[in-house]
Parts: structure tokens; C-alpha cells; sequence
């Protein structure tokens, strides 16, 4: 059982029969720390187990190896990942027996595209929003029966004020946290830039 909840103050990150771990929340954050947390690694193992299988997969160029370093308790500068961006993925492989991603941090593959060193994939060391590119093996457009049906898996967990692309692909979708904007129709962008909050309400 695991509980993480926002703000910087220690939260309960596991409970296993009489032992409990404590972490500070803003320690999730492997963008900026200089070491990775427990639950961080955890996460990004369960995501490599993904990856092996073949339920995971990357792009050109691969962002893969940024959730590897992770899992292996690598604090790689310019290589971090957003703990709620590897929550996404976890939600996304959930739902779906294959999921594609194409974009995390830009810094590390030495990406400068769209909206530039701006981009969350970027700014503030990078990683702070996810690309997915194919669900179950089907490219998306945001607009999607795929891209549809993430969001909406994925609206009641989100941190508040969390930013959503591709608004003019698709017509009008009720959502709760999610903040939709303007982007290309050939993925489906997940982006923590401005969200008020430092995990998803999820158990993990």
C-alpha cells in the first residue's frame, strides 16, 4: 500500500506488514534531485517490466532510457523525469496492452522543437510532460477513440490545472483537472507545467 499525497512535507511512500518508509514529496521530483528516490526507482522498474514485455515502447529519438536510468537509481543531469509524468504512463499501460510514447525530456536527447527550450519537455530541466504516440498499436491524433479513452482515465487522477494538447483535434470533452490547449494532431500531449500538485491520486 502506497500513499502520496502533495506538498513538500514527509509522506507515507510505503507500508510492507510492521515497516514504513517516509520521503519527502519534492524528493520525487528526479529532474532536479541529484538522487533518485525509492519510489521513484520502483516506478520506473514496473515501467521497464513494460518495456521488456514489449507492452512499452519509444520513438526516434528513444526517450526509453530516461525511465532506465531511473530504474537502475541513476540521477543522470538533463535526463530526469517528472515522478507524475511516469504515473501517466503507468495509468496509460493500465488501460491499454500496448502503449507508445514518443517525447519526455528533450534535454536529454538534445531536442530543440515546437514550442523550443519553453516546451516542459524542456524548461526547468526537462520532463515535465509526455508524449504518447500509438495505444494498442494506433496512432493517435488527441482525438481519437484511443486518446478519448485515456483522458478520460486519466482526468479524475490528475493534480489540478494539468495541461492537455490537441483541443482543436478532437470536439468537446468534459474534463475536471485537466487545462486543454492548442497542439498538433499526431499525438496526445500530458503536460505538468503549471499543475497544482506533486503526484496523481493514484495508488502505485
Amino acid at each position: 500500500m502506497q500513499t502520496l499525497l502533495s506538498g513538500g512535507a514527509a509522506i507515507p511512500a510505503a507500508a510492507r506488514e510492521a515497516f514504513s518508509v517516509t520521503e519527502n514529496s519534492v524528493k520525487l521530483d528526479s529532474t532536479v534531485e541529484s538522487t533518485v528516490s525509492p519510489t521513484v526507482q520502483r516506478l520506473a522498474q514496473t515501467l521497464m517490466v513494460a518495456f521488456g514485455q514489449g507492452r512499452l515502447t519509444g520513438y526516434i529519438p528513444d526517450h526509453i532510457p530516461e525511465i532506465r536510468n531511473l530504474a537502475e537509481g541513476r540521477a543522470v543531469p538533463g535526463c530526469g523525469v517528472d515522478y507524475r509524468v511516469l504515473q501517466t504512463i503507468e495509468v496509460a499501460l493500465a488501460n491499454f496492452n500496448t502503449v507508445g510514447v514518443s517525447d519526455i525530456n528533450r534535454r536529454c536527447t538534445g531536442q530543440i522543437e515546437g514550442a523550443g527550450s519553453a516546451s516542459s519537455h524542456y524548461a526547468n530541466g526537462g520532463g515535465h510532460a509526455v508524449d504518447f504516440y500509438l495505444l494498442n498499436g494506433r496512432p493517435l491524433t488527441g482525438g481519437d477513440p484511443g486518446s478519448l479513452k485515456l483522458i478520460r482515465a486519466l482526468d479524475p487522477v490528475m493534480p489540478p490545472d494539468t495541461d492537455l494538447g490537441q483541443v482543436s483535434c478532437r470536439g468537446s470533452v468534459s474534463v475536471t483537472n485537466f487545462l486543454p490547449f492548442d497542439d498538433t494532431c499526431d499525438h496526445l500531449h500530458i503536460d505538468f507545467r503549471q499543475a497544482q500538485g506533486t503526484t496523481l491520486k493514484v495508488s502505485t
